[in-house]
């Protein structure tokens, strides 16, 4: 490829200096193109079955930027300051050999999420050739079929080009969602006024004012836990670590907020979360069909930067990065194509129940992560330990595997369970006052905390040793 950022940014190997050539610009405009899609419209939708437009507004927008300040505590400083991606910001703290846990995590809930945005690309384009007459509808499942694999196709095509095809397609896909973005939200008070919005009721609230809007907080939380495998690999282009936050957090907070606006207004007036599914209806074929378009790729740029960071997290395998980088995106996108083609339907149905699951996963990982690399590491962290993977390593532990997370992973993982059953959407108190993921975190991180401090560090494991040991007395 022509250009300097190929070879290296497909590596997961720490990037240097002159490697990290993306400006606060470029991050903030791959952080936009990344974070607003379909699935904004389907949080807002799903919140808005529990909560008003009020409630609703406030409790997205105050959970996503939870969310996503927590995520960039936990991911950011170190991925930033070392040039490293999110599935290598794991090995201090999972150790030399079970860093391959949070490769599964991040593997596993991109593929869920590139299959929802694919879904959604083939199912707005489908929309569009029928409405301009270009197809008949007696022809949308092979269309939907079809056009996802074309994407499928396309992505990997494009991703030839590295970081640079996400930075230049990001650059053209930000600017034209946010104008989507404001379209939709005019023709929805255009056609249904503010007094409509403002005095609309929820679709399914529970009874419990406390706890809906609980829940509606807790979606957002939860969504934005799912940035934790996309941030390291796009912040870590990023020169300083100073130029990322403000970014980061502007770019993958607040859109999702701010989008899934949409989705709560578009459940509580229409009562379908999906703007695809109305937008030629209140807008016209012309301009409905335009706004349809711009929705499919902006559910295309999505995908293409989660399908470059999952290759990318990929890449610390040994067996793909001996592989052509080719392969590896292949490796990436047939999981999605399958889903696509072949269960379309299971996320749309699931869609609650795939967001509580991501809870579960990333939010005790969250708080193992702030703790180890602030309380214990002192944001330090050793560059060439990270990719030792013998016993001499700072992050070998015990063979390869730190007990510490494995546990406070799997406490975690009960505290949500038991606050809210991801399958049947059950809680138990104290949910209602405190979310599940913000618990989870918290346990996950005391856990860790605990047994680090009084069981790996008398173990001389972990190469904690040099922060903890006491200077000598002059």
């Amino acid at each position: 490829m022509a250009g300097s950022d190929h070879h290296e940014t497909e590596s997961a190997h720490p990037l240097l200096p002159h490697e990290r050539i993306w400006c606060p610009r470029d991050l903030m405009l791959v952080s936009i193109s990344t974070s607003v899609a379909t699935w904004c419209f389907l949080m807002g939708g799903f919140v808005g079955y529990y909560l008003n437009s009020k409630m609703g507004i406030a409790a997205l927008t105050a959970g996503s930027m939870i969310g996503m300040l927590l995520i960039s505590l936990a991911v950011i400083p170190a991925a930033a300051k070392y040039g490293i991606e999110s599935v290598t910001s794991a090995k201090p703290f999972f150790g030399n050999r079970g860093w391959v846990l949070a490769l599964i995590l991040q593997y596993l809930s991109v593929i869920g999420w590139n299959s929802i945005l694919l879904i959604f690309f083939a199912k707005s384009a489908t929309r569009m050739l029928i409405v301009t007459g270009v197809i008949d509808e007696s022809m949308s499942s092979i269309a939907i079929g079809s056009l996802s694999i074309l994407a499928v196709i396309t992505i990997w095509l494009l991703l030839k080009r590295g970081a640079s095809a996400v930075k230049n397609l990001s650059a053209i896909l930000a600017i034209l969602i946010i104008l989507v973005g404001i379209w939709i939200f005019f023709m929805i008070v255009k056609n249904f006024g503010f007094q409509a919005i403002i005095t609309a009721k929820p679709l399914a609230p529970s009874g419990n004012l406390v706890w809906n809007y609980a829940t509606g907080i807790e979606v957002g939380i939860v969504s934005l836990m799912s940035w934790w495998p996309y941030v390291g690999g796009i912040v870590r282009i990023s020169p300083k670590t100073s130029q990322t936050t403000i970014p980061a957090m502007l770019g993958l907070g607040l859109p999702v907020a701010l989008m899934s606006i949409i989705g709560l207004l578009s459940v509580l007036l229409i009562g379908d979360p999906d703007p695809t599914s109305w937008m030629v209806e209140l807008g016209g074929v012309a301009y409905g069909s335009l706004a349809l378009s711009f929705i499919a790729f902006a559910n295309f740029g999505s995908a293409l930067i989660g399908v470059y960071i999952s290759c990318i997290g990929l890449r610390n395998l040994e067996t793909f990065r001996k592989k052509s980088w080719n392969l590896t995106t292949m490796a990436a996108l047939v999981p999605v194509g399958l889903v696509a083609v072949f269960i379309p339907e299971l996320f749309f149905l699931r869609f609650g129940n795939f967001l509580a699951f991501l809870g579960v996963l990333f939010a005790p990982l969250v708080g193992i992560q702030i703790v180890d690399y602030f309380v214990f590491r002192k944001k330090q962290l050793n560059i060439k330990d990270l990719y030792n993977t013998n016993s001499a390593s700072s992050y070998s532990f015990w063979k390869g595997w730190n007990p510490a997370s494995i546990i406070a992973l799997l406490c975690g993982f009960v505290t949500y369970f038991y606050l809210l059953n991801p399958i049947t959407y059950e809680s138990r108190i104290p949910y209602q006052y405190l979310t599940a993921t913000l618990p989870t975190m918290a346990i996950g991180a005391i856990v860790y905390w605990l047994i680090t401090r009084f069981v790996i560090i008398p173990l001389g494991w972990g190469g904690y040793t040099k922060f903890t040991s006491k200077k000598p007395e002059k």
